[in-house]
């Protein structure tokens, strides 16, 4: 089997609603990602024979799931995430965020980046989100 790995970072902020600790702030991380796409075999024919994937059609992906994070804010969609969501709108230089429909832990996203991966046509592996230097999750399908 080859074992292709990538990886990008992206800064981004977000909260836990109900959760009592220090966490329960708003705040940020520096988000390291790490991906593995797999394959027993290599590409047969094309600009890619020989290949895995290639490297740059990766990180064309891995692009867009840093542009979708980056230096934005995680707000969970439910009501005390909607009542936030009116805040930032009514402020005059226009605050970016993602809506989602989970709680945006670490194990959360790293599920959603793995699914948003696969559905551009690449045959993820496992994805390792970084939430900080020595804590991370890993998300990979039942094998």
């Amino acid at each position: 089997m080859f074992i292709l790995k990538c990886e990008t970072q992206f800064d981004t902020a977000h909260y836990l609603s109900d959760y009592n600790g220090k966490c329960a702030n708003i705040h940020g991380h520096r988000y390291r990602l790490v991906v593995k796409v797999k394959d027993n075999e290599l590409k047969k024919s094309g600009a890619a024979r020989g290949m895995v994937e290639d490297f740059s059609f990766i990180k064309e992906v891995l692009k867009k799931v840093h542009d979708y994070y980056d230096h934005k804010l995680i707000i969970e969609d439910n009501e005390l995430g909607e009542a936030l969501i009116k805040g930032l709108e009514a402020l005059p230089q226009g605050f970016e965020y993602v809506k989602v429909s989970y709680r945006p832990t670490a194990e959360e996203m790293s599920r959603h980046i793995f699914n948003m991966i696969k559905e551009d046509g690449i045959n993820i592996y496992e994805v390792e989100l970084f939430e900080t230097p020595t804590n991370s999750c890993i998300y990979r399908e039942e094998d």
